[in-house]
């Protein structure tokens, strides 16, 4: 299905989000946040199937030429081929989440995933239906019992970092700040505590000219900001964004996240049908719209790292969702580039 969307078209309040104009074609209604730009953006969303319920990770890789992206719940692990356009996918015996995707430097087919309170290193071809767990990383020890892993990502320089968070089993995570952000130390084998109390850990990105990491708490509804010493530790923790205008509930909360080449944040918005660009500025500059109401992550990729990848979910939260809810959208004619994404340094 191919959707074209303007920010520069006029469709009245009565529409909803989307309206309907012919087979094939949607265009959104221009809301939310203002932007700086004057210009008349224009760009094109198409949607990859298959309809998940809860995408997440996407990561690109320049090597292969493919999006690699999760479905946490059911611990699948997929391969969107970009030449051939086809998607493959895997289980992985023995796991009961994926909650992230990311190659290993200089291991052909090997990945590292994030499964509940394990950090796997998965064998994957990205053509056969199954994948094999190679070794286990790391795990949560008895203290963190009650929390599972979410989000994860790896800085330019290989390190792994990854969240947690209350898990579902346990509770409702917007209400128990119990999450930690970790680094993974590949040296001693440990996780190294970066940040603590926080919701739902989230969106990753690194700024590599101010040397500044980026993280989303989903439940504070914020972006936080850190300094970074040399050995990839996070300092000096500050409130960067806050959603929460004035204090009050804009009815969506942000989740994944990925960064340009001009240090201007694309984040996910989670019941918002839409993407920020937020600049350094702390000023949002532009809304992608997207047709599904559950937004859960972005990254750029293609072969000029120009087109924006973007996951979603079609799990029922507080109401049914149809689709092309759970699919990934890959929006074109976004006038910016990414940044090269990462593969995970580890020993032999």
């Amino acid at each position: 299905m191919l959707i074209y969307l303007s920010n520069n078209k006029q469709i009245s309040e009565s529409a909803g989000p989307y309206q309907i104009t012919r087979a094939g074609s949607i265009k959104c209604r221009d809301s939310g946040p203002p932007r700086l730009s004057t210009m008349a953006d224009r760009y094109r969303v198409d949607t990859i199937p298959p309809y998940m319920e809860l995408g997440e990770g996407p990561h690109w890789d320049i090597d292969r030429q493919s999006l690699y992206y999760v479905n946490l719940f059911d611990a699948l692990i997929y391969r969107w081929d970009y030449s051939e356009g086809k998607v493959f996918s895997a289980s992985i015996d023995g796991t009961h989440h994926a909650t992230f995707i990311v190659p290993v430097k200089g291991k052909k087919d090997c990945f590292v995933i994030g499964d509940t309170n394990r950090l796997l290193v998965v064998r994957w071809d990205g053509v056969a239906t199954r994948a094999t767990i190679v070794r286990q990383l790391a795990s949560l020890g008895p203290e963190q019992v009650n929390t599972r892993f979410n989000d994860g990502k790896v800085d330019p320089w290989g390190r792994l970092y990854v969240g947690t968070m209350l898990s579902e089993a346990a509770g409702n995570p917007f209400e128990r700040a119990v999450g930690v952000l970790w680094r993974y130390c590949d040296l001693t084998g440990q996780l190294i505590e970066q940040d603590r109390n926080m919701y739902i850990s989230n969106g990753l990105a690194w700024n590599r000219q101010t040397n500044r990491f980026y993280f989303v708490d989903s439940g504070a509804n914020h972006i936080k900001e850190y300094d970074i010493d040399l050995d990839g530790n996070l300092m000096n923790p500050r409130v960067w964004y806050d959603l929460k205008a004035d204090g009050k509930d804009p009815g969506f909360f942000a989740d994944g996240m990925t960064i340009d080449s001009e240090g201007n944040l694309y984040v996910a918005c989670f019941n918002g049908y839409k993407v920020l660009k937020i600049n350094p500025d702390k000023k949002i500059v532009q809304v992608f719209k997207i047709p599904a109401k559950q937004v859960t992550s972005t990254a750029f990729g293609g072969p000029k790292l120009d087109e924006l990848f973007v996951t979603t979910a079609a799990k029922n939260i507080s109401e049914a969702q149809e689709q092309p809810a759970g699919a990934v959208f890959r929006v074109t004619g976004i006038g910016a580039k990414g940044l090269a994404m990462n593969e995970v340094i580890l020993k032999d």
